[in-house]
Order: structure tokens, then C-alpha cells, then sequence
């Protein structure tokens, strides 16, 4: 291998790194700011849509809730929600950057593309597991546990119907809104990172055609 195919070669792994920098920031952001945002809780309570609906189920049942089984309930809830959902950042990092490490380029001129129909593949698979992440998180740390936030004295009937109730709302209308939000979140993202993925690869190609290292001419003078 002469020089300059060391160089080129060289360069070639740093603009590799550099765009693997800008998935990885790209992803730790989306999945720890942008998704994870929307099931923390809310500054304000009347902001909190699972602990209100609730209220607002028993409230039609002349029930009234224990109010700290309900916070330490939600609490876990969204705890375990939001530990699983860390696992995307894992899989989206992984499947993009397993894409840059097979690009060879074939032409002077050529860099890094994600192709839409990559990106659209690999967004189904997240939504995918999301979706399954909820209703595993939904039935194992919040359904399952409702029981504890009803007083002795309610009757069967009043329990069921809150209980029936609450997780309608939240297999149909919760899950369909933040999923909603979440595909919002990662479109957003998904132009930003193109946007970055394509600036690395103009200067990837502005240094290779401007460097003096690149110059065969200048190489020979060298050496």
C-alpha cells in the first residue's frame, strides 16, 4: 500500500467515525430526550393523563382512590417504562452503524447515504417494540396492580368498571397518542440526521480534493 492509499485510507475511517459520532448523538437523543420526555411525569398534575383518567373513572364511580398507592403505582410504571425503552438506542445505533461499516466507495465522489427504505425498515421495527414494550410494561406493572388502589369498601361492580374502563382508555386512545408523538420525535430526528450525515460527508470530500495530501504531485515531491 503506497502513501497516499494510507492516507485515503485514513481519512476514509475518520469520516466513518465522525458519522458514527453523529448516529450515536443523533439516537442518545432522540431515545433519552425526545421519546423519554413523553412518559416522564408531568409538572403539573392536571398535565398527568394516566393518574387524571383514573381520578376521573373513579370519580364516576363515587369511588375515592388511595392517592399514594396511585403516585407509587404511576411512579413504577413509567420507571419501568422508560428503563425499557432505553433498549432502542442499542438496537437503532446498532443497525445504522452496521451500515456505515459496509461503505466502500466506488467513486471518487461518493459518501455515506442511508437509504429511505433502511430507515423506513428499521423505524417499523422500533415502533414495533415500542408497541410490545407497552403492553408488557402495562400489564406487568400497571394493570396487574390496580386492585391496590381501591378501599375495602368499593364494591365488585364499581372496581370492574374502573378497572375495564382505564385500560380501554389506555390500550386504545393513551397508546395510539403517544405513539403519535413518538413518530413525530423520530421523523424530526431522522432529518437531522441526514442533514449531519451529508455536511460530514461534504467536508470528508472538500478535505480529500483540497488537501495537499491527497496531491499525487505533491506526494512524489515529497518522498
Amino acid at each position: 500500500m503506497t502513501d497516499l492509499e494510507t492516507i485515503e485510507k485514513q481519512h476514509l475511517n475518520t469520516y466513518k467515525n465522525a458519522v458514527k459520532e453523529i448516529i450515536y448523538n443523533n439516537t442518545k437523543s432522540l431515545v433519552e430526550g425526545d421519546i423519554i420526555s413523553l412518559i416522564k411525569k408531568p409538572p403539573l398534575d392536571s398535565m398527568d393523563t394516566i393518574k387524571m383518567k383514573l381520578l376521573s373513572l373513579a370519580k364516576k364511580e363515587n369511588q375515592i382512590l388511595n392517592t399514594k398507592e396511585l403516585e407509587i403505582l404511576i411512579s413504577d410504571y413509567r420507571e419501568n417504562l422508560s428503563n425499557s425503552l432505553m433498549d432502542l438506542t442499542k438496537m437503532r445505533i446498532d443497525e445504522l452503524i452496521n451500515i456505515i461499516d459496509k461503505f466502500e466507495p466506488k467513486r471518487e465522489t461518493e459518501t455515506i447515504s442511508i437509504q429511505e427504505k433502511d430507515i423506513e425498515l428499521l423505524n417499523k421495527n422500533i415502533k414495533k417494540e415500542i408497541k410490545k414494550i407497552l403492553d408488557f410494561t402495562q400489564e406487568n406493572y400497571l394493570f396487574s396492580r390496580l386492585d391496590k388502589l381501591f378501599v375495602n369498601s368499593i364494591s365488585q361492580k364499581s372496581q370492574k368498571n374502573i378497572i375495564n374502563n382505564f385500560e380501554k382508555y389506555m390500550k386504545s386512545t393513551y397508546i395510539k397518542q403517544l405513539l403519535e408523538n413518538i413518530a413525530i420525535k423520530i421523523l424530526v430526528k431522522d432529518r437531522t440526521l441526514m442533514n449531519g450525515i451529508f455536511e460530514q460527508g461534504e467536508r470528508y470530500l472538500f478535505t480529500k480534493s483540497n488537501s495537499h495530501l491527497f496531491d499525487k504531485e505533491f506526494q512524489n515531491a515529497t518522498n
